[in-house]
């Protein structure tokens, strides 16, 4: 099966849709047990928290407008509505309530406070006054009362005055946190009725008296029924026509009492509704703090089939957790077979491999956000299992489920996307985790990146100008320092931090300098000691540079050692090599001469020995021309006489002088020439020398019977001349050797010759502008001549 998967990418294909589609439908067929499971297990929409925070709000706007008819002054309704915290209020403290709600909503500013005395019913108290700009609030409240106090500073005001500013304040405040409650307040359908006791002692008249109208008694004739003690048929009577019902008693001391509460799913209890109230008795976005409601009564009521205003009551919540149940189902179904198939069958498509290119940030943003689709499906699964579905009738006896259609195209499409992302990640793990960083993460490519900067940052080279490196680092500095001002508190922690780190940095980075130094004055002293061998492959930093001239200075000294080295033993050699080819020649020539002062002698002996002298006298004076000439071509003092030279005819002429030479050597000399003309401008006289030397090489060291091949190569740029045969004896000795002076091929030195040939030949050919090689291969030996056109 893998195997069939792996060589058929549209099988993979077609299975990885059915799938998709196979669990789009799975998810659509759960809607149904989402639905019961929901009906068994939703809680009534008086069982939530936010219901009592509800009731609060309602209770307050209530119990506002009760005090607003029973007092006649804001300042009275004021005493009862917010809570002085056991303390008797003056204008004093009055004046410190406005002052800290008129500078919260950014109304009111003040400058100075000045204390001045009052007194208020013999009692003497002092009010902090504020420097302020109250007209303008006047202005919109009571612009009569602002155009009296125009020219009269808050502080310079009368007591009347002062009571007169201090309520069209509070009237302002009232009347704002009065908005803000009622903004706050969304219950609809809730039915209701406030009894108010006027005092204690009225307690028992308020029972017979309630406040409420004769009208609203008529609307909620049953719900006025929990007013006074119920009966069982009473308590039916309510149940039949409320699902939810509760009567709330609030005392002259502000404490709650719950002497009746009914819930029709059973699970409200009247602790929760209780403990939810106590946490709610004030809300939490009033500007001040409020008094506890006192000698109130409430009775509200929820009507059956009624939602009392809620969206979505508790039956989401319910939605919500058998909802994520069968997604978590249907996403690791997908898992599972997202494992099971292979990536090398769904590779093969483009749009595929090029998504296994994407960022992985970009990709861990879309599964994220899939997270959060998820979630917006439980609303979509909530709507449509509330609602009927949305039918499109196209005749009589048929019509579309639109709804159906409609979820289940987002599901296929939230689980395609599911599915990409899972392969996505499959292949990451895949190919593992450093190619992954290396090719799909821009963050791991971003930090490398800084680290890279930071790293040429610290890196200095002392042969360079680093006055830009040095500004870039106080720049970055600088940000660092300026962002961490903005910070306030925490800024000043940050450049601690800041500052640590940067001395642990700057600590590590003085250390690494310092041990760099170390190792380079090491290695200095190791060649001052004569170890030219000494290892420098260390990274020594800043002083790399340094390292990189010693390594210079150590290249040149083990070069020039060795160059004197061989100049000793060319010297030796040289010595010895001359004194055996000047020695030999010239004891002959002694010897010889001894034998013809032999008067004894015949005719024919003294003529054998005569044409010996000869011999070894030409030899004598060949090897002292040679030793001449190099000499001279070794110093420069040689004149060259450059002249247009046909190379061909040149090499014609001299295979044509030597042709006897070649003859006795038994070789075969095999021409490649061109057949136009090559010329140059070359010492024709030295050249032919450079050919001829060659030639001689050929027949004295080439073995017998072979074939030897010269070469005329005429190139774009150069031309090459080239020679070859093959040794007659094993070449012992590099191809460098072979062009010093006094150097044979045939180290035995039976051969004629002075072993200066190829010496000479490379010093004329370099005096000419050209170039002489000698490459061996085994037995082959080659020589190869270029000069530039």
């Amino acid at each position: 099966m893998a195997t069939k998967l792996k060589n058929n990418k549209w099988f993979c294909l077609i299975v990885s849709f059915f799938v998709i589609l196979g669990l789009s439908l799975g998810m659509m067929a759960t809607y149904p047990k989402i639905a019961t499971y929901v009906k068994k297990n939703q809680e009534g929409y008086y069982d939530q928290y936010d219901m009592y925070s509800q009731i609060t709000i309602k209770n307050y706007l209530t119990y506002i407008e009760a005090l607003d008819e029973r007092h006649n002054d804001f300042i009275g309704l004021a005493k009862d509505l917010y809570d002085d915290k056991g303390n008797s209020r003056n204008l004093g403290a009055w004046c410190e309530t406005l002052f800290e709600y008129y500078t919260e909503t950014d109304d009111i500013g003040y400058e100075e406070y000045i204390d001045e005395e009052y007194s208020e019913g013999g009692n003497e108290y002092s009010v902090p006054t504020v420097a302020v700009d109250y007209r303008r609030i006047l202005k919109t409240i009571n612009p009569q009362l602002a155009r009296e106090l125009a020219d009269v500073p808050f502080e310079q005001l009368t007591e009347e005055q002062l009571v007169q500013v201090i309520e069209c304040l509070l009237s302002e405040m009232i009347s704002e946190e009065i908005r803000s409650l009622r903004g706050e307040y969304h219950l609809s359908e809730l039915d209701s009725i406030v009894r108010e006791t006027k005092s204690e002692s009225e307690a028992d008249e308020a029972t017979e008296n309630p406040s409420f109208s004769t009208e609203e008694l008529e609307k909620d004739k049953n719900l006025a029924l929990l007013l006074n003690e119920l009966s069982e048929n009473d308590l039916k009577e309510l149940q039949k026509e409320y699902q939810y019902f509760i009567r709330l008693d609030y005392d002259a001391a502000g404490r709650l009492s719950i002497p009746y509460f009914y819930g029709e799913s059973g699970k409200s209890s009247q602790q929760f509704a209780y403990e939810s109230l106590k946490e709610t008795s004030n809300p939490y976005f009033m500007s001040s703090e409020l008094a506890p409601i006192k000698n109130m009564t409430f009775i509200y009521g929820i009507p059956k089939g009624s939602t009392a205003g809620f969206d979505y009551g508790s039956g989401y919540y319910a939605t919500s957790t058998i909802s994520i149940f069968y997604e978590s189902i249907v996403v690791l179904l997908l898992t599972g077979v997202t494992i099971l198939i292979p990536l090398a069958g769904l590779n093969q498509f483009k749009l595929i491999k090029g998504w296994f290119k994407w960022p992985l940030e970009i990709v861990s943003i879309i599964s994220t956000g899939l997270i959060g689709v998820y979630l917006l499906m439980i609303e979509l699964i909530h709507s449509v299992i509330s609602n009927p579905p949305f039918l499109l009738e196209l005749s009589e006896k048929f019509s579309v489920n639109l709804t159906f259609i409609q979820n289940l195209s987002l599901w296929f499409m939230l689980l395609l996307v599911t599915f990409m992302t899972l392969l996505y990640f499959k292949q990451l793990i895949v190919q593992g985790g450093r190619r992954t960083m290396r090719q799909n993460c821009w963050c791991y490519r971003l930090g490398r990146f800084i680290y890279r900067q930071g790293k040429r940052l610290t890196e200095v080279d002392l042969k360079e100008e680093n006055t830009k490196k040095l500004a870039l680092f106080i720049f970055i500095q600088a940000i660092l320092v300026s962002l961490c001002c903005f910070g306030w508190f925490v800024g000043i922690i940050g450049v601690i931090i800041y500052s640590v780190g940067l001395y642990i940095f700057l600590r590590k980075h003085l250390l690494t300098i310092q041990q760099n130094y170390a190792t380079l004055s090491q290695m200095t002293e190791a060649l001052a000691d004569g170890n030219l061998d000494v290892e420098m492959n260390q990274d020594l930093g800043i002083f790399n540079a340094f390292k990189q001239e010693i390594v210079a200075i150590q290249g040149g000294f083990k070069k020039a050692v060795d160059a004197e080295v061989r100049s000793q033993k060319m010297r030796s050699d040289l010595i010895a090599n001359v004194s055996h080819d000047l020695k030999t020649p010239l004891t002959s020539i002694i010897t010889y001469t001894d034998l013809l002062k032999d008067e004894t002698l015949s005719k024919e002996k003294r003529e054998q020995y005569l044409q010996t002298l000869e011999k070894k006298a030409q030899r004598l004076k060949v090897l002292i021309e040679d030793l001449f000439e190099m000499s001279k071509a070794s110093s420069g003092n040689i004149t060259m006489n450059l002249q247009e030279v046909e190379v061909t005819s040149l090499m014609k002429q001299t295979l044509l002088e030597l042709e006897d030479k070649i003859q006795d050597a038994n070789l075969m000399i095999r021409r490649q020439f061109p057949a136009h003309k090559v010329i140059l401008k070359l010492d024709s006289e030295r050249t032919f020398r450079v050919f001829d030397n060659l030639i001689l090489n050929m027949t004295k060291y080439a073995m017998p019977g072979t074939r030897a091949y010269i070469e005329i190569l005429d190139q774009s740029e150069v031309v090459q001349i080239v020679f070859k045969n093959m040794s007659a004896d094993e070449l012992c000795v590099s191809a460098q050797e072979l062009t010093e002076r006094f150097v044979r091929g045939d180290q035995s030195r039976h051969t004629e010759g002075s072993g200066l040939g190829l010496a000479i030949s490379k010093s004329f050919v370099e005096l000419q502008g050209g170039s002489l090689d000698i490459q061996i291969d085994g037995d082959l030996f080659k020589v190869i001549i270029t000069f530039t056109k």
